[in-house]
């Protein structure tokens, strides 16, 4: 996951001028990918992190109903679709191929990360 940040960052860098001030970061955390898994602490932990340079979400399937963290995080629940959003600017897919590649169909101008 730090890669990830690291390549954000990078790239907010190098293109700061010409992005937008509007930022969405979608974390998709599936659950149980075999031996892949990433506990739920340090999932929240990066989405508050991203929440410091726009809005982070977090979808996940064990989300009844949407909801936000003190933090300002807002939990989504996961069904059989990601969420709809206008703009997305990275999405971050936790162990699960399928998804990662959903992710890129659904919001194609967004960097895409499976980790």
């Amino acid at each position: 996951m730090i890669q990830a940040l690291q390549v954000f960052a990078a790239r907010a860098a190098a293109g700061a001028e010409a992005q937008s001030s509007f930022r969405n970061f979608l974390i998709v955390a599936p659950g149980s990918v075999g031996v892949a898994t990433v506990p739920d602490e340090t999932v929240m932990e990066l989405a508050r992190h991203l929440n410091q340079e726009g809005y982070a979400y977090v979808a996940r399937p064990d989300q009844k109903e949407m909801a936000d963290d003190p933090s300002g995080v807002r939990y989504l629940p996961l069904s059989h679709q990601l969420p709809a959003f206008g703009v997305m600017t990275a999405v971050i897919v936790i162990g699960d191929p399928l998804w990662a590649a959903l992710a890129a169909s659904t919001y194609p101008e967004a960097d895409i990360f499976l980790m």
